[in-house]
């Protein structure tokens, strides 16, 4: 063999591998691009807030959420959101979905969660805090105005107009009591962090 044929030889061998390294290190720089890509991804992404939420309501009382336990919510991200249950009706949540005005909630001591001109007088909602509803506030057409008979008059126990249908899926209505409504936190990005089944009481 001459040196000619040993060198075309060594040559040959030679590509393959060559070959084979330069495709390797084309694929991890294309996985370390994938993988920084998906990495940043992930980190632009906020974390859901995570809480057990308790609630209950009487027709007397009013309303009581309840944070139970786990993140702290902030007020200004929150949303409350209230709908009838299947034992109100068939078919009824999306026609009973209420988000809750914050302006009519407020702390244990009484003391308004929001004020007139929309500043939060609690940061956040953190567990063992309770957010009340009067009674009053808890009015057919204050609390449930997409629903509230166009002729229903505050404060009244019973209900003796036309509209009869929208009153039935009143919450404050005391031929409700006993049936369940569900209260929903989530945050304003259509988040879900707590979601509760309420009976209705006298």
């Amino acid at each position: 063999m001459t040196r000619e044929d040993q060198k075309r030889d060594r040559e040959q061998a030679v590509s393959p591998v060559v070959g084979v390294m330069l495709m390797l290190v084309v694929v991890i720089i294309i996985a370390a691009v994938v993988s920084a890509f998906a990495g940043g991804i992930a980190g632009g992404q906020k974390k859901v807030p995570q809480a057990a939420i308790q609630a209950e309501f009487s027709i007397t009382s009013g309303m009581e959420i309840r944070h139970a336990g786990g993140d702290p919510l902030p007020m200004n991200d929150l949303e409350v959101v209230i709908w009838d249950g299947p034992t109100f009706g068939p078919n009824v949540e999306q026609s009973t979905k209420q988000v809750l005005d914050m302006a009519i909630m407020k702390d244990k001591s009484g003391n308004p969660i929001k004020t007139s001109t929309g500043a939060f007088n609690r940061t956040a909602l953190i567990s063992g805090d309770t957010l009340t509803i009067s009674a009053s506030d808890c009015e057919c057409d204050v609390l449930q105005p997409n629903i509230a008979p166009s002729d229903y008059v505050s404060g009244s126990s019973s209900y003796a107009g036309t509209e009869t249908s929208h009153w039935g899926l009143c919450i404050k209505n005391a031929n409700n009591i006993g049936k369940e409504f569900v209260v929903s936190v989530g945050d304003r990005n259509g988040n879900l962090i707590a979601l509760t089944n309420v009976k209705v009481k006298g």
